[in-house]
């Protein structure tokens, strides 16, 4: 889960520099990000969980997300049946994305 508050504090005083939002898209997605994260700025945030090729590129755009994991890429459907030209396809067009939202910022 995103960290509250609190929990910011408590990274914090042991030095932590990023911190993992899971489920990000349930738990409110980049809206709740930015609001939890504003009074915070000496953290970049990590979300997984309902990130996708959809909003890939607008977690990537904003300043504080310092990267984003997505499973959508490797699904047990995928790696069960031996997709793998599916798999590279899917890491293929992440890749563009990741390059295109980080050069606009």
């Amino acid at each position: 889960m995103h960290p509250p508050p609190t929990d910011y504090h408590t990274a914090y005083k042991f030095g932590l520099e990023v911190l993992k939002f899971f489920p990000a898209e349930q738990s409110g997605g980049l809206a709740k990000i930015k609001a939890t994260s504003a009074p915070f700025p000496m953290f970049k945030v990590m979300p997984t969980g309902g990130v996708s090729l959809k909003n890939l590129k607008e977690y990537l755009s904003c300043p504080v997300i310092a990267a984003c994991g997505g499973s959508y890429m490797v699904t047990a459907d995928l790696i069960d049946n031996q997709k793998w030209d599916e798999i590279t396809d899917l890491c293929k067009k992440s890749i563009e994305i990741v390059k295109e939202a980080r050069s606009h910022g």
